[in-house]
């Protein structure tokens, strides 16, 4: 994100504009500053910052551990000193940290594979109604979620919305496919269940929306106050959906982990 470059500019500027006038030793800071601005696009942010763009996110610059750091010290005796505090807005979270295997184990491990790095909890206050946690175009998440291998290299993250109305996921879908052609549909039952996945595929990535799960009780027996319940479900309009980049060589591996916990339950699965 620029914003942490920019501060920096925005700060020797003032204090060298402030002056009766510049030397050109100054000048050509100034003017430096301002030609590495756009190598600095996708400068390390953290979790609370916000904001993070997906469609910019660099694979192979991102940070994930230094992204995590700050929310997985988190405790939420940190949240009320906050709240006491003088700060008008808070912008708190958790997240988890585990070592899996290949299979998505996380407990009895022989050989560890991966890190995982959950969310897994958000403290509100008076939040800016243009922030969101990060966003791909006009789709704002509200849960960032990510796996690294053992070295911290980034090898797939998730963004998961709160729950909007049909509709705009509808629309995000159909400029992907405007941008990107048209995607590979797949759809997986689950239960009473089913998700539609949309691929999108690249050379060095794969794109995954994953529509929240339709109620599908066509061979199940309810009652009528069952029926109604699911009804009132269903008129409200509104869904979730998840988001996933995932390096190109590494989604064969997820879809056949057994294992699944969290934000991975809506990855595609191939037995």
């Amino acid at each position: 994100m620029t914003q942490c470059v920019n501060l920096e500019v925005v700060r020797y500027a003032k204090q060298t504009f402030a002056k009766d006038r510049l030397t050109e030793k100054q000048m050509k800071k100034i003017l430096l500053l301002f030609t590495i601005l756009p190598f600095f696009a996708s400068c390390q942010s953290s979790l609370e910052d916000g904001n993070l763009d997906f469609e910019k996110l660099n694979f192979g610059r991102f940070n994930t551990k230094e992204y995590y750091s700050k929310s997985l010290r988190a405790e939420w005796t940190d949240y009320h000193k906050m709240r006491k505090s003088d700060l008008k807005e808070i912008y708190f979270f958790q997240a988890d940290a585990d070592t899996i295997d290949v299979d998505g184990n996380d407990f009895r491990i022989v050989e560890p594979y991966a890190i995982t790095y959950r969310q897994t909890g958000i403290g509100r206050s008076n939040w800016n109604k243009d922030y969101c946690v990060g966003f791909f175009k006009n789709l704002k998440f509200d849960e960032v979620n990510a796996i690294t291998d053992l070295k911290n290299n980034l090898l797939i993250i998730s963004g998961t919305t709160d729950s909007i109305k049909t509709e705009i996921i509808e629309k995000f879908s159909t400029e992907l496919t405007q941008l990107y052609g048209n995607p590979t549909l797949t759809n997986i039952s689950s239960g009473m269940s089913s998700y539609d996945i949309k691929k999108w595929n690249f050379e060095d990535k794969i794109i995954a929306l994953v529509s929240d799960g339709k109620l599908d009780y066509k061979n199940v027996i309810l009652n009528e106050s069952q029926k109604k319940y699911i009804k009132e479900i269903e008129s409200r309009n509104h869904t979730s959906a998840t988001l996933f980049i995932c390096r190109n060589g590494y989604y064969d591996v997820f879809t056949k982990m057994n294992m699944r916990t969290g934000f991975m339950t809506k990855f595609e699965k191939k037995d």
